[in-house]
């Protein structure tokens, strides 16, 4: 019974809710968490992955399927970071696009009701991406998370946009995407 209840909650949703048709479809949703600094000069906080230290990118992570973009990215800048909500202002947040994995990384995480598993060999073939903006004091006592980041560092706009050049392409273009988005868009327009 409570199976059949949630494959109708489930089906609901896929109407109405973009982030369970990702799922759905076998794209995990993740929020990618631009974090600038108060600073006149505005920086970014950029880290190194522990699994993979010749890149460097926002921090980001997964979403669960009851999460908003803001819960999500409140979660991970405390289990990446160890900022509580006190040290950061959530701004905005915005969806961004998606990217299909190579063969070899599909499945690395299982997506509980994916139905792309029904028709394809693979229950995740990508991941879904949604961006945030946060605010953030550049002297915060950031306490980074041993188990998952390598190094952190504040950078100005082009030493960002230079980094986000140690991501594969297709990565590149996704985080191109949401800095356009989040950041220049909006600045642009307050401009005006």
């Amino acid at each position: 019974m409570n199976l059949e209840l949630d494959w109708l909650r489930l089906g609901y949703k896929w109407i109405f809710n973009q982030k369970y048709r990702l799922h759905l479809t076998g794209f995990r949703p993740e929020v990618i968490c631009f974090i600038q600094s108060t600073d006149p000069e505005k920086k970014y906080l950029l880290v190194q992955p522990l699994q993979d230290q010749s890149i460097w990118m926002p921090p980001q992570e997964g979403m669960h399927l009851e999460e908003s973009p803001k819960t999500a990215s409140m979660r991970c800048l405390k289990t990446e970071l160890g900022l509580s909500e006190l040290q950061i202002q959530f701004r905005r947040s915005i969806w961004v696009g998606k990217r299909l994995f190579p063969e070899y990384r599909r499945d690395e995480r299982d997506l509980i009701y994916s139905v792309r598993g029904w028709v394809d060999k693979n229950r995740m073939i990508g991941k879904a991406y949604f961006a945030a903006l946060i605010i953030a004091d550049s002297k915060a006592i950031i306490q980074p998370n041993s188990a998952e980041i390598y190094q952190y560092q504040w950078m100005n706009t082009r030493e960002l946009l230079q980094q986000i050049k140690t991501n594969p392409p297709d990565k590149q273009k996704i985080l191109r995407q949401a800095w356009i988005k989040l950041v220049v868009r909006v600045g642009y327009k307050s401009l005006r």
